[in-house]
């Protein structure tokens, strides 16, 4: 191999290190801001241990708290409690209708979650997107929460979560602290979580304690 083919190998190998770590170790855990890919890319075998770190942070809980007044009842009630994890996508829509039209009038609290990205929440000084994703996940919940008061059927008593984190961990871990009695999910996301919420998906039924209901919408 000539000394110019050998430099463009050590090259490509370098930058692709960075970029897979990235994909593999933020991207996948819920950490998909645009730039880590540049930074990864630079960096190269030097960002893998930063990717490892970072990827594997526990779950911040951002906001808990009761759904908003006239969205339903507004304590909960002597059922079980069922976590819906939302994302906006058609699978996980079809989630919180299968959700409400089986446990209507049987469940104590259903608690509405949604993932954002941590870059979205671990600085004081967030950007105008990281602003807007927060208030497009509050206003995702607070949404899904007043079509349950609007649907057919006795209202839920309902809370809503924004967590950080894996989105599979952060889920389970969301699960574990509420003790929920159920976990109900879709079997697919949205945008690039089409092609991995999948593994989330089979994620929290592998490691999940208590009882996993996968929805996936009519055109899935």
């Amino acid at each position: 191999m000539s000394t110019a083919g050998y430099i463009v190998t050590v090259v490509a190998v370098w930058v692709l290190s960075g970029i897979v770590a990235v994909a593999v170790f933020l991207t996948r855990h819920g950490q998909r801001a645009w730039y880590w890919y540049p930074l990864g890319a630079v960096l190269g075998l030097l960002f893998v241990p930063i990717a490892v770190e970072r990827g594997s942070r526990p779950t911040g809980r951002l906001e808990v708290r009761p759904a908003p007044a006239g969205t339903g009842p507004s304590a909960p009630g002597p059922g079980p409690r069922v976590l819906v994890g939302l994302d906006g996508s058609a699978d996980s829509e079809h989630a919180l209708r299968t959700a409400h039209r089986v446990l209507a009038g049987r469940v104590g609290e259903l608690i509405l979650t949604t993932v954002v990205d941590v870059a979205a929440v671990e600085r004081g000084d967030r950007t105008a997107e990281e602003v807007d994703q927060l208030d497009r996940a509050r206003d995702l919940l607070t949404d899904r929460a007043a079509r349950l008061r609007r649907a057919d059927g006795p209202p839920l008593p309902s809370s809503i979560e924004i967590v950080t984190g894996r989105p599979a961990r952060a889920l389970l871990d969301v699960a574990q602290a509420r003790d929920v009695d159920m976990i109900v999910v879709g079997r697919r996301g949205r945008g690039l979580s089409n092609r991995l919420l999948g593994s989330v998906a089979d994620q929290v039924l592998r490691d999940a304690t208590r009882p996993v209901l996968l929805a996936a919408s009519e055109d899935g």
